[in-house]
């Protein structure tokens, strides 16, 4: 009798340590270094904090690739981290609120699909036509506003 209560035990055990737990899910911000660390463009990528999630590249005004899914959180090209804001536990529920900040990020600067250049604007880094105001409404929409060096004049988010 023993023997079985101390194998019951044994097995209980290992099964809640065998538990699965949800992953927590991030978009984390990086900013590749333009011109002497003086410009940068800034990008989101959703990620689990280990890897990235999703080919998707959060950013405006360029045509560059950064989000590589699969990829280590360390290895966006060019780019060094800076930032990140907490999504939660679910991808997809993840994805659909970037994917819904990133249209109407889209839509405020006239870059249609993550274009790298505005259909609405003309792009200056003291006017708020730029990738740092991009970022900024971006983030925002995310609930948490990352810092940016640009002024964006005029800034305002619904």
């Amino acid at each position: 009798m023993r023997s079985l209560f101390i194998a019951l035990a044994v097995v209980g055990s290992l099964m809640s340590v065998s538990r699965t737990t949800s992953a927590d899910y991030y978009v984390e911000y990086y900013r590749d270094n333009l011109f002497l660390g003086l410009a940068y463009h800034r990008i989101g990528c959703i990620s689990d904090w280990y890897t990235i999630q999703s080919n998707q590249d959060y950013d405006g005004f360029t045509n560059n690739r950064y989000c590589n899914q699969g990829a280590t959180s360390d290895s966006v090209p060019n780019a060094s981290w800076y930032d990140y804001t907490y999504l939660g536990t679910s991808l997809s529920t993840s994805k659909s609120r970037l994917d819904t900040c990133g249209l109407k990020t889209n839509t405020k600067y006239g870059t249609a699909n993550y274009a790298a250049s505005s259909s609405t604007c003309s792009y200056n880094i003291l006017a708020n036509c730029n990738s740092d105001c991009w970022i900024r409404y971006f983030s925002t929409c995310n609930g948490d506003q990352v810092g940016i060096v640009s002024p964006c004049p005029g800034y305002s988010y619904p």
